[in-house]
């Protein structure tokens, strides 16, 4: 055999070797960059599902003092803070039943007398106003902060009643984002309501 011969079939070879590593090279690169392109589309989604529940179905749940929907949004063993730490309520069934039990779950009986407000006279609703929100996901969990402001209004009038910021820490639990702990801190003085005007 020649050397010609030699050298032609070792250079055969070792191209394609390269062409088989450029191969395996591409693949690993188209499969690395899926599994990234996954990953990406997997913190959007979960962004999305956070937002939902932070400043969706949370405030909604509140404002309409359903409380069941409010409990439900708590994982099975989550707790909720507030007053600084006096009140703290875990799980679900505990957290509905301080709220359906507190003395502000009943709305104010309706006065007789006639208004042009979209509410009926003497009713007082609650708007809360979720912003300002810093989430940092870690796989099935998350924490994150959030500002809050409580807007009441009764016979036309609205105030500013409080305002603070949430610190959560959240959970994946059956394919859902919940609360793991939520702690509520005031960091205004709330204001009463504003009173009904004088006849």
């Amino acid at each position: 055999m020649n050397r010609r011969g030699t050298s032609g079939r070792a250079m055969g070879i070792a191209a394609v070797m390269v062409l088989s590593l450029a191969s395996v090279g591409s693949a690993f690169g188209q499969s690395k960059s899926a599994d990234s392109a996954a990953a990406s589309l997997r913190q959007v989604e979960d962004r999305q599902a956070i937002e939902q529940l932070l400043m969706g179905d949370y405030p909604r749940a509140l404002d309409s003092t359903d409380w069941k929907a409010y409990a439900a949004l708590f994982t099975k063993d989550g707790t909720l803070i507030m007053n600084g730490g006096k009140t703290k309520e875990t799980g679900p069934v505990a957290i509905e039943k301080f709220f359906a039990t507190a003395p502000f779950a009943q709305p104010p009986a309706a006065s007789a007398t006639p208004s042009p407000c979209p509410l009926p006279p003497g009713v007082h609703r609650f708007m809360h106003v979720v912003t300002n929100l810093s989430v940092h996901i870690d796989g099935d969990t998350a924490t994150d902060q959030a500002y809050w402001e409580t807007i009441g209004t009764t016979d036309c009038k609205s105030v500013v009643e409080g305002a603070g910021h949430y610190e959560d820490t959240l959970k994946r639990e059956n394919g859902q984002w919940r609360f793991y702990s939520r702690e509520i801190f005031d960091d205004l003085p709330p204001r009463p309501p504003a009173a009904a005007p004088k006849p």
